[in-house]
């Protein structure tokens, strides 16, 4: 049976099954509000329940600690301190591999990926709290501002610079990050197995008792339409229109904006992507939810030769990825 840290428990479309790992593991449930949303962590263990608490709590206070170099919600964090200084001098270790990382996904992602959208984000937020679209000439003139290799420099490895008034949004990418250190944290301290999910975005080690792999529904909806099977690992992250979008004049837009048009995406597929770290997965997802093109989709995916691509909607699946159809053996529908 599982030990429940919370009266109640919320698990996002994990279809598994709760029990006894083994004669001497246990499990364990933990799931505290973070990074403003849920975060769960499941944990198989032969440990005592007073580790195995000591472990998961140290792993909260290494997301908070995270939290606080990567949030662009805090006005203090680093990343709010840079894009308001334009310049950091001793910037931590966190802070550089993000966004290095950044830099290689907007390079491999031909540029769909770029996290130098922030005055494009706070243009459109603002636009939206009074009911409207941005003026073509707004997104001109904020245009300038856009295109991650113009606006980021790094020098010596010690030093960020950001030019032309620029400023980064890490929300596609510092999830990812964070799930990928707590799962390095967690892996340390001899635990059985465990999951990690941070609103729709997860990744696992080890696998469940009767089990050989995780099992995780999708949905586009409330309603599961695809159930993948997660190796140890592996990780999987979920990006759409469904769960975030602005509404105006009654029409809702997505928060996903392809920095190449200065728009949001206007469809309503919901893309999911498998991969070896949750990094990847993370700003992959929203990558292909704004390309479009399939050319261009199986040309980002051959930088990526570990990685699973599914594109779906309530209807149909749009897209899977040759690696998706013969890891979960899913027909493909078009």
């Amino acid at each position: 049976m599982c030990f429940f840290n919370r009266k109640y428990q919320v698990v996002l479309l994990l279809l598994m099954l709760i029990v006894s790992y083994s004669v001497d593991a246990k499990c364990y449930v933990f799931d505290k509000n973070k990074l403003g949303g849920n975060f769960q962590i499941i944990v198989y263990s032969s440990l005592s329940e007073d580790r195995v608490n000591q472990v998961v709590n140290n792993a909260y206070v290494l997301v908070d600690s995270l939290n606080i170099i990567l949030s662009n919600y805090d006005s203090f964090s680093e990343i709010s301190l840079l894009n308001s200084t334009k310049k950091s001098k001793a910037p931590s270790h966190h802070l550089l591999n993000v966004l290095k990382a950044s830099q290689d996904a907007y390079k491999l992602t031909n540029g769909y990926f770029d996290i130098s959208i922030q005055p494009l984000m706070l243009l459109w937020s603002a636009s939206a709290s009074n009911g409207t679209v941005p003026s073509q000439k707004e997104l001109d003139k904020l245009s300038k501002k856009i295109g991650l290799s113009k606006v980021l420099k790094i020098r010596n490895n010690n030093t960020i610079i950001l030019k032309r008034k620029g400023s980064l949004e890490l929300g596609g990418i510092a999830k990812g990050y964070i799930i990928d250190q707590v799962y390095a944290y967690l892996k340390q301290h001899q635990l059985t197995s465990f999951l990690i999910e941070a609103a729709g975005d997860i990744r696992v080690y080890g696998k469940p008792e009767y089990k050989d792999n995780w099992v995780v529904g999708l949905s586009s909806t409330n309603k599961t339409q695809e159930i993948v099977q997660l190796k140890s690992g592996e990780a999987i992250a979920t990006s759409g229109k469904t769960y975030r979008f602005y509404t105006i004049e009654g029409i809702n837009y997505s928060h996903i904006l392809n920095p190449k048009s200065l728009g949001p995406i206007t469809h309503s597929n919901t893309t999911s992507v498998i991969s070896n770290n949750a990094t990847t997965a993370d700003y992959l997802a929203s990558a292909f939810n704004i390309i479009t093109n399939k050319h261009e989709v199986n040309e980002v995916l051959e930088n990526y030769p570990f990685t699973a691509l599914i594109l779906f909607n309530e209807k149909e699946i749009v897209f899977a990825s040759e690696l998706f159809l013969n890891q979960q053996n899913i027909n493909n529908e078009k």
